[in-house]
């Protein structure tokens, strides 16, 4: 599959779980919300390292590779890799820890950093296609 068009479908994939995270919040799903969420972040986080050639196959991984090659070389601002990191953390919370309930404030905070991510990270990708 040509690189342009996987880009777009993680793009896609991304727009895809923020929709359903908005629908899991308004139904009172907070950890499912915030799961989503993140899975938004993580698949047009995906795209942007694409972009540069770059896989990934854990989320530790993207997280790593993120950082240090859009949040270091000052592609992105800090705010975004510090949002990423926070969101994966607070998902496998959701997702696996029996002792920390997640709220409502949670999932709503970690929802509108993935709107903010989803956008960035589009434009960086349509400024990287300009680069080259």
């Amino acid at each position: 599959m040509p690189e342009e068009e996987e880009i777009e479908i993680l793009i896609e994939r991304a727009k895809r779980r923020l929709d359903a995270a908005y629908h899991l919040f308004e139904d009172g799903f907070f950890e499912d919300a915030v799961s989503r969420a993140y899975y938004s972040m993580y698949f047009v986080a995906k795209a942007l390292l694409l972009k540069k050639d770059i896989t990934v196959k854990t989320h530790k991984g993207l997280l790593s590779k993120f950082g240090l090659e859009f949040v270091n070389e000052g592609v992105v601002e800090e705010y975004y890799g510090r949002a990423l990191r926070i969101a994966e953390e607070l998902r496998e919370e959701a997702d696996y820890s029996i002792s920390r309930e997640i709220t409502k404030e949670d999932a709503e905070s970690i929802i509108e950093d993935a709107e903010k991510f989803l956008e960035r990270i589009k434009r960086a990708i349509r400024e990287l296609k300009l680069r080259h």
